[in-house]
């Protein structure tokens, strides 16, 4: 039975709001050492597995309400793959952009202006490597790679003919803190236009910089899940009856 279209906006307002607080309140965490002595030398691998480990959490509470998108570009990729209705798709993202802003609000309040902001990190923001010699065009390529992994991880595990719901779930984490190990120095693998959203708008009250790199982070994750929708027809196609 389908769910009521308010339960399945409100599931993905929390979703969202949960992913987005768990991983941007470890980034702040680990870029201010006064306030959070610890936080500095836990590093990357810290906050790829809070982001993982909150991803998980979402799917394990509302994954049965509303499918557990907590990504516009996620919801973009079961829509072109035809495993989404595509007149419920603007419903989703409207949600899970109103769950990221709430859960950068919730933060900003949490930790005042002054150590959101520190060392740059705006809210826990994505922004490009601006050390590398291209930077934008490097967080380009890296928020497709990392989108097109971590959509068609999602797809497959949740193909019908998948093994197993909860290896999934687990795939799905993983994934994402494995993307954000390897691609965070770069982009900050956000791989998510939402997550990337709500910070950069609320960091507006302080600093317009994470919102002035945002297209990367609408751009790259659209492709990278456009892609692996591509992908997933073509390799989970089936023999006509």
């Amino acid at each position: 039975m389908d769910r009521p279209l308010s339960s399945v906006m409100l599931a993905e307002v929390y979703g969202t709001f949960l992913l987005t607080f768990g991983g941007t309140a470890a980034i702040v965490a680990a870029s201010d050492a006064a306030a959070f002595p610890v936080g500095p030398t836990l590093g990357l691998g810290f906050i790829g597995l809070a982001f993982g480990i909150s991803l998980v959490a979402g799917i394990a509470t509302v994954g049965t309400v509303s499918g557990a998108h907590f990504n516009s570009a996620v919801t973009l990729a079961l829509t072109a793959a035809g495993r989404f209705p595509a007149r419920r798709a603007p419903a989703y993202i409207v949600s899970q952009f109103i769950g990221a802003t709430l859960a950068a609000a919730v933060l900003l309040g949490i930790v005042g202006q002054t150590i959101a902001s520190s060392g740059g990190v705006d809210l826990g923001s994505t922004v490009p490597n601006l050390s590398l010699p291209t930077p934008e065009t490097a967080s380009l390529i890296a928020e497709i790679v990392g989108t097109m992994f971590l959509a068609f991880v999602i797809l497959g595990s949740t193909d019908p003919d998948s093994s197993g719901t909860s290896w999934g779930t687990l795939g799905i984490g993983l994934t994402l803190a494995a993307s954000i190990w390897a691609l965070g120095s770069v982009s900050g693998a956000s791989l998510n236009p939402a997550r990337s959203f709500g910070p950069a708008f609320v960091s507006l009250l302080f600093d317009k910089t994470p919102i002035d790199y945002y297209w990367i982070y609408v751009a790259g994750p659209v492709l990278g899940g456009l892609v692996a929708a591509m992908l997933y027809r073509l390799i989970y196609r089936r023999q006509p009856a």
